[in-house]
């Protein structure tokens, strides 16, 4: 019987201690994916202070006339600490007229380095310098291409400083239902006062019958369109805040803005890739790399982005806006009104 007792006894205690050693082990994985999840918190917040920092920086450098790539460039890469850990942080240009702020948090949480990244997302992080009259102005317009078969208008959106987006102007007619419009031209009826933000529209009626065709009495909500494209947003909680649309890319030129719409429908992600890196050599879009595969764009004899009809990709050539801003002439200025171009 001792023997056997013996026996019982080794086994239990074996037992007993490759318990203890699963208890400490799990113990030990559970302290460590603690620690983990902690210095994920900890480095997002440590990335957020290093994208607060940068869009800091960009504020105190931004002079009026600078344009997106001068920002860029003149903030560059802005590195510092926080929480125990550090991050770097910097500006990426993702249009002629928006850019975003990119932050990676670094944590070292035992002996490993724990990573998080702000920035990828260009819907919600993109800044944006929106187009801007400084004097009384007349707007006038010009279709460069209109090449698209579906029917759409445009509309301009007069953002107006101090005041609250509820009691901002309703968008207003520039050019009525149509398509096929190459060469054809239009004056905004009002004079444009000083300080004044302006968001272009266009409003798809996706079909070729075109029922609507030069009424200028419908408005940009009427059914008749299936959907609009705005150029910019305004935040209902911070009146100065825009955020760049994905499906209008601006260009300043030395008279006003070319304005480029794409009116078909297209996940965010590949009209921004279009958007920062070009068109392709192939139409293919890479799932996996989010990217068409463009190296940057070709510019034209005016110095703006080359546009070209691809048809199966994003490539914002359907329907595209020469506008000129110019100063009104007396009678225009005292009227505040001008007849259609």
């Amino acid at each position: 019987m001792g023997k056997y007792s013996l026996v019982i006894t080794l086994g239990v205690m074996s037992v007993v201690s490759l318990i203890a050693l699963q208890g400490q082990r799990m113990a030990t994985d559970t302290q460590d994916r603690q620690s983990r999840r902690e210095g994920q918190v900890i480095a997002r917040q440590i990335a957020r202070s290093g994208y607060n920092a940068v869009l800091s920086e960009a504020r105190a450098v931004t002079d009026p006339d600078d344009d997106v790539s001068s920002i860029v460039s003149d903030v560059g890469t802005i590195k510092g600490s926080y929480e125990g850990g550090n991050y770097r942080a910097w500006l990426e240009k993702i249009s002629p007229t928006a850019y975003k702020a990119v932050s990676e948090g670094k944590k070292i949480v035992a002996d490993r380095v724990v990573k998080h990244k702000l920035g990828d997302n260009y819907a919600d992080n993109n800044m944006v310098k929106v187009p801007t009259v400084d004097e009384p102005t007349i707007l006038r317009a010009e279709f460069e291409q209109s090449m698209a078969g579906y029917c759409s208008a445009i509309y301009l959106q007069r953002i107006q400083p101090d005041t609250k987006p509820k009691n901002q102007p309703e968008p207003e007619m520039v050019f009525p239902p149509g398509n096929n419009r190459n060469g054809a031209s239009a004056t905004f009826e009002k004079v444009i006062q000083p300080g004044t933000k302006l968001n272009f529209i266009l409003a798809v009626d996706a079909d070729y019958h075109c029922e609507e065709r030069g009424d200028t009495t419908v408005t940009v909500d009427s059914d008749f369109y299936e959907y609009t494209r705005e150029s910019f947003s305004q935040d209902e909680s911070d009146f100065e805040e825009m955020k760049e649309k994905p499906y209008t890319m601006i260009e300043e030129t030395s008279a006003g803005y070319r304005v480029a719409f794409e009116d078909l429908i297209f996940e965010e992600k590949q009209l921004w890739d279009i958007k920062q890196n070009g068109y392709p050599e192939s139409t293919n879009w890479n799932s996996k790399k989010e990217t068409y595969g463009g190296d940057g764009w070709d510019k034209n004899d005016d110095g703006l982005r080359d546009l070209e009809d691809y048809g199966s990709l994003p490539d914002f050539s359907d329907q595209v806006l020469q506008t000129t801003l110019e100063s009104p002439t007396e009678d225009e200025a005292e009227d505040g009104e001008v007849a259609d171009g």
